[in-house]
């Protein structure tokens, strides 16, 4: 008789039952079976093993798993993502509405299950870091369309390991959209952020739903050159989190407000907003949210000093930026390229070539160690500013060193 699953025909044509198979595979007879019915498909580091099993290539056992769960091998066309306009609205919505108690739908995950899946966060967290997006933006993207993807479907012990599983959700697609910006895909980020801010709700917590709609989303309508945008997004989270934030989190907050209002010119709120943020800062205390525990000193110096530069103020930029460099780990590569591209630009526009070749020359290292498409784009920023004085000899070997170790700088 003609088995309908293609996965079960391969596995009886090389002589095993369902049973051996699983074995062979290092997986559950029932596990083996819900892949023959279509109910599930095996994890990407499971393919290859599989492939062995069934004597043929991981291409091949693709389209056994595809006939087998009734789709077409192809990926699907990606959705398309969502405007400006869209995250308008869905800010909106979040603002206007109160933390849902809507029970998640029941999964069979434990406490167990939820902190290996932490622990896979916070080391791709501290890759991305030190290495930048490129390196493993694919496989954060992988975890939450196949790791995550399985949680969801699975019963629950509770509905507070629910919402932990909604909350640990968004912070991957928190991380996955920040990636995507710093590879350059502004669209892919806004379905990311888009997604996260939804999970806030669903897991209850209106301070990261806050946190996400100033910081990410925020910082994102300034990388595409909305900043009224970003100071309607941040002051909505502003006021909405209000006091129940942590102190941290208000910081953070207040920091990107102050951030839009520097890129808008208002520079007496900005500054305001900054020594708010200060005081703020000095309040933290051990019970803040992991998430935002990274959110110290030397990163308020960095947005200081970035609204100091949009204001025009290049020396007191400086100033914050020697702070910023001297507090962020050395771990921290994409940090530390980034506000040494802004400290050879203050540099540029005072005039001294000198310091902003030393300067740039630092960046240019620290891009070299990352594959940050945003460090790659400030160096070029700062090259770009140098290059009407390339006769100047620190110009020139800077130019030099540039093309040798990071050459993407040069024709980006």
């Amino acid at each position: 008789m003609n088995d309908p699953s293609p996965l079960a025909a391969r596995r009886r044509m090389i002589g095993y039952a369902q049973q051996d198979a699983a074995r062979e595979a290092g997986v559950d007879r029932r596990t083996w079976g819900r892949w023959e019915r279509g109910e599930a498909t095996p994890y990407a580091y499971q393919l290859p093993r599989l492939a062995a099993v069934l004597k043929i290539s991981v291409e091949e056992l693709d389209v056994l798993l595809s006939r087998a769960s009734g789709s077409d091998p192809r990926p699907a066309p990606t959705p398309a993502a969502p405007s400006l306009d869209d995250l308008d609205t869905a800010v909106a919505d979040w603002a206007g509405l109160s933390p849902t108690t809507e029970p998640v739908r029941a999964l069979w995950i434990t406490e167990q299950d939820l902190a290996m899946a932490g622990q896979a966060l916070a080391t791709f967290r501290q890759f991305d870091h030190t290495y930048g997006a490129r390196q493993n933006a694919g496989q954060v993207a992988d975890y939450i369309e196949r790791q995550l993807h399985e949680l969801q479907q699975r019963p629950a012990a509770s509905s507070e390991i629910a919402h932990q599983r909604a909350l640990l959700t968004a912070e991957f697609c928190e991380l996955a959209g920040y990636q995507a910006v710093d590879n350059g895909e502004p669209e892919k980020a806004r379905t990311y952020y888009r997604r996260a801010l939804h999970l806030t709700s669903v897991a209850g917590d209106r301070p990261y739903g806050a946190y996400l709609t100033a910081v990410n989303l925020g910082h994102l309508a300034l990388h595409c050159g909305q900043p009224e945008t970003a100071l309607r997004w941040a002051s909505a989270a502003r006021s909405a989190a209000g006091t129940a934030a942590s102190p941290l989190t208000r910081a953070a907050i207040a920091a990107v407000v102050a951030r839009a209002n520097a890129r808008l010119q208002r520079e007496d709120e900005a500054t305001k907003l900054i020594l708010e943020a200060e005081k703020l800062l000095d309040r933290g205390d051990a019970d803040e949210p992991a998430w935002i525990r990274y959110f110290t000193h030397p990163y308020l110096a960095d947005e200081a000093a970035h609204c100091l530069h949009d204001l025009g103020r290049p020396p007191a930029a400086r100033g914050q930026l020697v702070d910023a460099l001297h507090g962020v780990g050395p771990d921290r590569v994409r940090r530390r390229a980034i506000d040494a591209a802004l400290l050879a630009t203050t540099w540029v526009a005072s005039g001294d070539l000198d310091q902003a070749c030393a300067a740039g020359t630092e960046a240019v290292e620290y891009a070299a160690r990352t594959g940050s498409g945003r460090c790659v784009a400030r160096v070029t920023d700062v090259l770009d500013a140098l290059r009407p004085h390339a006769d100047h000899p620190a110009v020139h070997e800077l130019l030099e060193f540039t093309e040798a170790v990071l050459p993407a700088a040069l024709t980006g």
